[in-house]
């Protein structure tokens, strides 16, 4: 029997530990830094609204289908087996349908009957059998091409206008994602900050402490100090809950499971929105509640007419040709030696209306609607687009008076600790600058997010807020850590 000595387990087992050990576990990874661009694509592909938006289309589509359908040729079986008190019959055939859009229906077709009895008596010419074909016209209300097709335009027109409201829903989807990415990288950006006053104000707090041991300060400096501390501490515990509400409104929009590591980066890059200079012409044409608004008017009207055209008689005139056999075997049957003929004309509606009139009466309460509603989207539209403008003009200037306030903060802050430290005045000076620089370096985040959120939310007012136009706006990016002033000439208009 092999003997293995101590030596080579324990080497054994150290190798596997390595391995072990070098191998990081699946929840050690890396957090996944998602950008903007990657966010956005997270919420059009996987998000629960981009599944409803394709949904929804997939409905309009098959509404199309089925409008389409009923052209199509179609197999009617004709077939029944009975059975009565000493008397059985069989039929057994086969019939092809077809309408045509001007109102036509065709069909053709064989059948055979077989009748059995065991009454006694004899049954003469039990077994019949006939091929036909049947033509049949629409007079007045189903006569001609517009109305019979109209079910099926205006199922292209309800696609049509299904396809213009996803497409501004995806719209809407990227305003979403911008402000949820925003957000959340505000909050990540405010920690950092809180995170950072908090150090300032120990460090200052140990200072101060340091400094009235020797008696160069006096207690109420420490106090003083101590409060700003746990005043700190408070925000930092707040910002803390901001981070967490906005991570998982970042997560339910892009589905990312909690237990996925994630960030976003640090750095927020300041947008130059690229706006087209004949915006004001084109507005009506690129925002796309206009073009669905006018798509429903298309299909208002469709309907309207259909309900009109339901008004006339419905009559139909029929044209049967047949031949046929018969006989007491199969043979003689189908021997179809018999031609018949026939026209018929058929009133095939009531003389009660009732449905008919309330139907043509919604079409055109519907169209009142709609014509009430033109006047106040067209202002929708206007005024939108004008207030989105006027909100990325204030938001610039917020912005620039803001990094002028960092800088005379972190002026002030530099000359309140030299006074401090000079022994010129007080730690109450050097707080309240503390509290001022922090608030201004707050202040600039949340200028900036606001203002590309206020670039972003132009675009969609606009109606021409896509992937592309993000892409477009932040490859033209400036230094957003630059404190020198930058004038509206962001603006890129093309």
């Amino acid at each position: 029997m092999p003997f293995i000595s101590g030596k080579v387990v324990r080497f054994f087992i150290s190798s596997l530990l390595c391995c072990l050990l070098v191998q990081p576990p699946a929840s050690a990874k890396a957090a996944e830094s998602l950008g903007l661009m990657q966010t956005i694509d997270l919420t059009l592909t996987q998000s629960d609204a981009a599944y409803d938006l394709r949904d929804n289309l997939l409905f309009s589509k098959m509404d199309i289908n089925s409008a389409e359908h009923r052209f199509d040729t179609r197999l009617v079986p004709l077939t029944h087996f009975g059975i009565r008190q000493g008397t059985g019959s069989q039929q057994i055939g086969l019939e092809m349908r077809k309408e045509t859009d001007i109102g036509s229906s065709i069909a053709y077709g064989m059948v055979g009957n077989r009748i059995d009895d065991n009454a006694g008596y004899v049954v003469e010419n039990s077994t019949n059998a006939k091929a036909y074909v049947r033509v049949s016209q629409g007079l007045f209300r189903r006569w001609g091409a517009k109305y019979n097709l109209s079910d099926l335009t205006v199922a292209q027109l309800r696609q049509k206008e299904e396809e213009i409201k996803t497409e501004r829903a995806r719209q809407t989807l990227i305003l979403s994602a911008v402000k949820k990415y925003y957000d959340l990288a505000l909050a990540e950006q405010l920690l950092a900050k809180v995170e950072k006053a908090l150090t300032r104000n120990r460090e200052h707090l140990n200072s101060a402490v340091s400094r009235q041991s020797v008696g160069l300060v006096s207690k109420v400096d420490v106090y003083r100090a101590e409060l700003a501390v746990l005043d700190a501490e408070s925000a930092r515990e707040n910002q803390l809950r901001q981070k967490q509400r906005g991570e998982d409104a970042f997560r339910e929009m892009v589905r990312i499971a909690d237990d996925h590591a994630m960030q976003v980066p640090d750095a927020i890059d300041k947008m130059v929105p690229v706006i087209s200079e004949s915006w004001e012409e084109d507005l009506f044409l690129t925002r796309l509640d206009w073009q669905a608004y006018r798509v429903s008017v298309e299909i208002n009207e469709a309907e309207t007419f259909k309900a009109k055209q339901n008004l006339a008689p419905d009559v139909g005139l029929s044209f049967v040709l047949e031949q046929r056999g018969e006989g007491n075997s199969s043979e003689d049957a189908l021997s179809l030696d018999e031609t018949n003929w026939a026209v018929q004309l058929e009133m095939m509606s009531t003389f009660d209306r009732f449905n008919e009139e309330s139907a043509l009466l919604r079409k055109k309460v519907e169209k009142a609607k709609l014509h009430r509603g033109k006047e106040a989207l067209q202002r929708k539209i206007t005024r939108e687009a004008r207030e989105a403008f006027q909100d990325l003009l204030a938001e610039e200037r917020n912005h620039q008076i803001n990094i002028k306030r960092l800088e005379q903060a972190r002026m002030a802050l530099d000359l309140a600790k030299t006074r401090y430290e000079q022994g010129l005045s007080d730690n109450l000076a050097v707080l309240d600058a503390e509290s001022a620089y922090s608030e201004a370096e707050v202040n600039i985040s949340r200028s900036m997010t606001a203002y590309n959120i206020a670039a972003t939310t132009l675009a969609y007012n606009l109606g021409v807020l896509d992937r592309q136009w993000v892409a477009m706006s932040l490859d033209g990016t400036d230094d957003s850590a630059s404190p020198e002033p930058q004038r509206m000439n962001d603006v890129t208009v093309r």
